[in-house]
């Protein structure tokens, strides 16, 4: 066979298999959207989670330990030593 030959049906080759890649995935894709479908039927709704209760964000004995791990998480993010960072004031938000 001559080369163009080849080439071509090498090409066709190529393109009919992803066609029918295309075609596969598809069908498999409306199969699975109907178990899904039904499987989200049969199961009943979760029941709504209880909220967590307030606390917080430091107890008065631990404010400085708090400042400490925020200046070090600063320092960490600004790729600084932690001597040259100045917290002058925490809010809450």
């Amino acid at each position: 066979m001559s080369t163009p030959v080849v080439v071509c049906m090498g090409i066709v080759t190529v393109f009919v298999c992803l066609v029918c890649l295309i075609i596969i995935i598809s069908v498999m894709g409306k199969i699975m959207e109907g178990v899904t479908s039904k499987q989200k039927a049969n199961t009943p709704a979760p029941a709504p989670a209880a909220a967590a209760p307030v606390q917080s964000v430091a107890p008065v004995g631990n404010k400085q330990q708090l400042v400490a791990a925020m200046a070090a998480a600063i320092a960490e993010d600004m790729g600084t030593d932690v001597g040259r960072i100045k917290i002058l004031s925490i809010k809450k938000l």
